[in-house]
């Protein structure tokens, strides 16, 4: 972008401010209230997309925070100065986002949308039982010197802070995070990624943005009850809204704000008996034929991967095996997948574990990883006990994983799944570069592609890239070499050895024989869970057991 261009859009940019931050000083009371209604509903969109749209998460607990702040404003807004007014209704939003939250953001897909449209039911219930049982009154009068112009200004005002945190969050770590949580929430959290946390944080955010919203509108109605500050309609006009512009990027809900906010204007004077038959319609259109919202027509928007190196890292004793898996047993609902099995590895080495499909091999990775809890025994990793962290703490502590079904986060790029490891690990070592992982991979000239594009083999290079990206002392290959051709699959044992060479210690489950006998210094063998035999790959492929394992006992 040339300086001339740059000057005009700041010049632009500068213009419209003006005309913004001017507008109640010529316009008409009639279109000084659609104003109003454009900036609320804008700073409402947003906030619901700053959390909604890159997790997907569909929230219809709009109303809930909504309705809170402007209660808020309602009991307080006669008593105490209205900064203080606005600071205490994103308090109660932020604390009840935060209440809710815990235990609603364990949910996803349809279990959410219905969780989150009872929770304004339920808020709204509790509201109404608390006035009619202590306030002895179903609704409450705020008399307010804030006139229209104040609260133009005001929403306004809020619109800027809405539009430069979501900018802020858009360009962090946690951004892209969340768009890693909404890809695959599995690999975001074995990327090192506390999904819990983020989606929390910004869920908070996002819900205090609307408490205040609600708070800066009460006095716009002067009377305040339930069916008025938690009409469930809001929610489903702000999702609508955010669908229809774009939720996936910062400026898109307003393309869906300003057309909408005209639309049911008209609606409301001259069809209100059929304004929900329309939304319902206009919801159906987006779906079908915009599903990536009015700014998806120009071309997906691409955030910059965020700057920053990996955050602190905590002690890590060298004393004790690098991991050291004692007596290790998983049970499911009595059926015993992992029976017992105990094995350390020494820095530096690559373990085989091989064994018949069905044996465990992949359940025994997924305890040693944190997708799943032992039910008993102990797993060490450098002196650290595994047992109880989540796969984010474990990862973070230098395990890191391939999966036996590949799984690379689709609607990013190529550098930003690799970039998502590399910002979350706690390795306090330089490293390589994401661009360097690539290279060393076989992708460098495909950093800025989808991961979704890519074929098979490439997502699985991408898959062990993003595993590196962590810096981590182990690394679990899950069949890393199947389904790859003759010459892939020299490739693939040469990177495996270069990897090996540089120090890294790896345990790989595998069914390429010839992978095990070039690669693996020890073996473990199981079979239903257990381990039947141990030591050399060629000492345990001619084992009797072990073939009889593979082959069946009247075969061997």
């Amino acid at each position: 972008m040339t300086a001339s261009v740059r000057i005009l859009l700041w010049c632009a940019g500068l213009a419209i401010a003006a005309c913004l931050v001017t507008y109640p000083l010529y316009a008409n009371g009639y279109y000084l209230a659609l104003g109003i209604s454009v900036l609320y509903f804008t700073i409402l969109s947003t906030a619901w997309a700053m959390f909604s749209g890159p997790t997907r998460y569909i929230s219809l607990a709009t109303v809930a925070f909504f309705g809170l702040g402007a209660y808020t404003a309602a009991v307080l807004g006669e008593t105490m100065p209205w900064p203080v007014v606005l600071l205490a209704a994103a308090g109660v939003g932020a604390l009840t986002a935060a209440i809710t939250g815990l235990s609603t953001l364990r949910l996803s897909g349809i279990y959410f949308v219905i969780f989150s449209f009872g929770l304004a039911e339920l808020i709204r219930q509790l509201v109404i039982w608390y006035e009619v049982n202590i306030h002895k009154s179903v609704g409450r009068y705020l008399f307010s010197a804030v006139t229209q112009d104040v609260l133009y200004w005001q929403l306004l005002g809020l619109t800027a802070i809405v539009f430069l945190v979501g900018w802020m969050l858009g360009r962090s770590r946690y951004g892209l995070a969340l768009r890693a949580i909404g890809a695959d929430e599995t690999a975001a959290s074995h990327s090192g990624i506390d999904a819990t946390r983020v989606k929390l944080g910004v869920f908070i955010l996002s819900a205090t943005f609307m408490a205040v919203t609600g708070a800066v509108m009460a006095p716009r109605w002067t009377y305040i009850d339930p069916a008025i500050a938690f009409n469930p309609t809001i929610s489903f006009q702000v999702v609508i809204m955010a669908l229809l512009g774009g939720a996936g990027s910062l400026f898109g809900p307003v393309l869906g704000v300003i057309p909408l906010v005209l639309l049911f204007e008209v609606l409301t004077a001259t069809l209100p008996n059929h304004f929900s038959i329309v939304l319902g319609v206009i919801f159906v259109f987006i779906v079908m034929v915009l599903p990536n919202g009015v700014i998806g027509l120009f071309g997906p928007s691409r955030w910059r991967v965020p700057a920053g190196g990996p955050a602190a890292a905590p002690a890590r004793g060298s004393d004790a095996p690098l991991l050291a898996v004692d007596g290790v047993s998983k049970s499911f609902s009595g059926l015993r997948a992992v029976d017992g099995v105990s094995f350390t590895v020494t820095p530096g080495e690559i373990i085989g574990i091989i064994g018949p499909n069905g044996s465990g091999k992949t359940t025994l990775l997924n305890t040693l990883s944190g997708a799943l809890r032992p039910s008993s025994g102990t797993i060490r990793l450098g002196g650290t006990v595994l047992n109880g962290l989540r796969a984010h703490q474990i990862a973070r502590l230098g395990l890191a994983r391939t999966f036996q079904l590949v799984r690379v986060m689709p609607d990013l790029t190529v550098a930003e799944n690799v970039a998502a490891a590399r910002l979350f690990s706690t390795s306090t070592g330089s490293g390589a570069t994401p661009s360097e992982l690539l290279d060393l991979v076989g992708l460098a000239k495909m950093q800025e592609a989808p991961a979704s594009e890519l074929t098979y083999i490439d997502q699985k290079r991408l898959e062990l890239a993003r595993a590196l990206a962590l810096q981590p002392r182990l690394v679990l290959l899950d069949e890393w070499l199947a389904g790859l051709n003759p010459s892939e699959l020299e490739t693939g044992i040469a990177l495996i050895a270069k990897l090996r060479d540089r120090g890294l210690t790896i345990i790989m489950v595998e069914h390429v024989m010839d992978a095990i006998r070039a690669l693996c210094s020890h073996c473990i063998v199981m079979n239903a869970g257990s381990v039947i035999a141990r030591g050399t790959p060629e000492a345990v492929l001619s084992d009797p057991k072990v073939v009889a394992a593979y082959l069946g006992g009247d075969d061997a």
